[in-house]
């Protein structure tokens, strides 16, 4: 029952969030694009282009794709349109390995999942839930094939229904060691938006 629960509620929670009603100015895409390519001396190939316009249109996403193959650039475009935005960030890997790469790849701040959901281990449960929600309209999660379906639940929890999700992994990664293949499964459903 935990597992089917969570999995019910994760299922829930990103199908509300998908429906929840966009309300991002209008910026002019193509400009940015061209500004981003310009400030860090790159060309986007036209997938990543098309990750940072898909971004405009829906609050969840998902990146993926093998090593090397742009998600790290990517991610920078998606947190400049989003900085330009003046919308507040979070970015967040289940290890601390994997939130230190993504610190050093980003030039940002990143957290383990447990830091971020601030964990307490004497009452064996996260601080941030629905009642004390996370202050952050964008949550980047980064290594997303590492997640098992109970971290998600607790995750989401604790995500407002106009926050942006943005789930970054690569199917053919290390899977969680706890229970769900979540990132083959959301990529599966075909319900959210995927930027290969």
């Amino acid at each position: 029952p935990l597992y089917f629960n969570a999995e019910q509620e994760v299922s829930q929670k990103i199908i509300s969030l998908i429906r929840s009603p966009q309300q991002l100015s209008q910026i002019d895409i193509e400009q940015k694009i061209k500004e981003l390519e310009k400030k860090y001396k790159i060309y986007f190939a036209q997938e990543q282009k098309q990750a940072i316009k898909e971004v405009l249109l829906h609050r969840v996403l998902i990146l993926t794709g093998g090593p090397g193959t742009g998600k790290t650039t990517t991610t920078i475009g998606l947190i400049e349109l989003f900085e330009e935005l003046g919308l507040k960030i979070v970015l967040a890997a289940p290890t601390g390995r994997a939130a230190k790469k993504l610190s050093e790849a980003t030039g940002r701040t990143a957290k383990t999942i447990h830091r971020l959901l601030a964990y307490n281990p004497k009452e064996r449960c996260f601080t941030k839930n629905e009642q004390n929600p996370l202050r952050a309209e964008v949550v980047i999660l980064d290594e997303v094939s590492m997640i098992d379906i109970l971290l998600m639940h607790s995750l989401l929890k604790a995500v407002t229904e106009n926050t942006f999700l943005i789930l970054i992994g690569d199917i053919d990664q290390l899977p969680s060691v706890g229970p769900g293949n979540l990132l083959k499964d959301l990529i599966d459903s075909e319900v959210i938006p995927v930027i290969r």
